[in-house]
């Protein structure tokens, strides 16, 4: 499994969200809300007779405004949604991938978190990703 592949089909299945930007990784210039997705913590030998690839808990984050304000609640749970429009969830699960058999969301969890020395509300999505390695 290529893991920069995977995380661009990530991306791209975030980049279906209205209003949702996922940045190139390492960009300093962003506006909320937008995604990050950092490279996973690798289990070898997983799946697929020892053959392939299962990544357990793949990180994914969603930054929107600032921690303190209202508003900042309100949008982040829209992402955590099971399904709508701003499901992260849906969104994810229900992209066709090439670079990977199966990518499910499996958990999410909020905190503060900062990018760039900025803070911002965060949700953190967890995937669980498998597939055929090479």
């Amino acid at each position: 499994m290529d893991l920069i592949a995977v995380a661009d089909e990530l991306g791209a299945a975030l980049k279906t969200i209205d209003g949702l930007t996922v940045p190139e990784w390492g960009e300093q210039r962003v506006s909320p809300p937008f995604a990050l997705i950092p490279l996973p913590e690798i289990a070898y030998d997983m799946a697929y007779g020892r053959t392939g690839w299962r990544i357990e808990d793949w990180p994914l984050m969603v930054l929107v405004d600032r921690p303190v304000k209202p508003e900042s609640r309100r949008a982040v749970v829209e992402y955590a949604a099971r399904s709508g429009p701003l499901s992260v969830k849906a969104a994810i699960e229900g992209h066709t991938y090439t670079t990977c058999d199966t990518v499910r969301v499996a958990s999410c969890d909020f905190d503060e978190a900062t990018y760039n020395n900025v803070p911002y509300l965060a949700a953190t999505f967890h995937l669980d990703i498998s597939g055929k390695g090479a």
